[in-house]
């Protein structure tokens, strides 16, 4: 990821859709809400604090391989 600012897109889409963090040692953190994901972009712009179903995690943002956004339950992918 080259910055905070797709996580931060993500994490202020409305209405907020659950998301997953992929790390480059393969963990998957699942985020079920908006303040789930913080950071202090002033002291610390590339450390995120994680809060997710297994706990929470300290994360280097450049460690963050993709962030994915699940179809919404009941959805169905069109193929487009």
């Amino acid at each position: 990821m080259r910055n905070i600012e797709d996580l931060k897109k993500v994490k202020d889409r409305r209405p907020f859709q659950p998301f997953h963090i992929h790390l480059a040692d393969g963990r998957d953190l699942r985020i079920v809400h908006p303040d789930g994901v913080a950071w202090d972009a002033a002291t610390s712009p590339r450390v995120v604090v994680a809060i997710h179903e297994g706990g929470w995690d300290v994360v280097d943002v450049t460690l963050i391989t993709s962030i994915r956004v699940p179809h919404p339950e009941g959805a169905r992918d069109t193929g487009v």
